[in-house]
């Protein structure tokens, strides 16, 4: 379930990680944090150049890469289409993406707190699992019966 965000909470989340905060990175952030479906870059440009069509794919990008780098987006790179962002307000969690609709669901992840080796720091993990989805799995039964 995703917390609820607000303008305040984003300008926070930018000033502790040392970025200036502008209109683009806020919109940006928006997006990501109240999507449920782990956007690809493309996907968040065109839904945010909707409503700001003086935005450029380029700032787009360079932001959804810099918010990573800094620790507010999760970049995950499950698909070899493209990378998927995720907000990072949630508690550690695996991806599944399923192969047949694409979609990319949250999944539980129940197990010891890893850590990086000795001497290694670690900014970030992704755990995927890959197959098919409930709903696939459903509507591939149904085809068969035909």
């Amino acid at each position: 379930m995703k917390k609820d965000y607000n303008r305040t909470d984003f300008l926070k989340m930018l000033a502790n990680a040392g970025i200036r905060s502008s209109v683009q990175r806020l919109a940006i952030l928006e997006y990501v944090f109240m999507c449920e479906s782990h956007p690809a870059a493309e996907e968040i440009y065109s839904a945010l150049v909707r409503s700001n069509p003086m935005l450029s794919r380029t700032t787009v990008f360079n932001n959804l890469r810099l918010l990573s780098e800094k620790g507010i987006l999760n970049d995950m790179d499950i698909s070899s289409e493209s990378t998927r962002y995720d907000s990072t307000d949630t508690p550690p969690h695996a991806h599944f993406m399923c192969r047949k609709c694409r979609r990319i669901f949250d999944i539980p992840l129940a197990m010891p707190v890893m850590s990086a080796p000795h001497g290694f720091h670690c900014d970030n993990v992704n755990v995927f699992f890959k197959g098919v989805c409930p709903q696939c799995m459903e509507k591939s039964d149904v085809d068969k019966k035909k």
